[in-house]
């Protein structure tokens, strides 16, 4: 980073404290070197490992099929015996 020291720009890192004359304007300067493998971000490209589970049109209408009448049946019920009001 660009530092104003003694009356000149230095260039300074952050981590380490080095600095350096700015031989360049402050605006063209270059970050560089190694970084150490533990200061590295760990990335991975594998997202998901989930497999998806495809069904076919059938299937999917009988669910919906059994879950109306699932609910056909609890609202019936609900009616015949008055509901949770008592």
């Amino acid at each position: 980073m660009p530092v104003r020291k003694d009356g000149k720009t230095v260039l300074r890192c952050m981590r380490c404290g080095y600095e350096t004359d700015a031989s360049v304007s402050a605006r063209e300067y270059r970050m560089g070197g190694e970084i150490a493998a533990e200061m590295r971000v760990k990335t991975t490209s594998i997202v998901s490992e989930a497999k998806q589970v495809f069904r076919s049109k059938e299937e999917i209408e009988q669910e919906r099929e059994e879950y109306y009448k699932e609910l056909f049946l609890e609202l019936l019920k609900e009616e015949e015996y008055g509901g949770e009001e008592g």
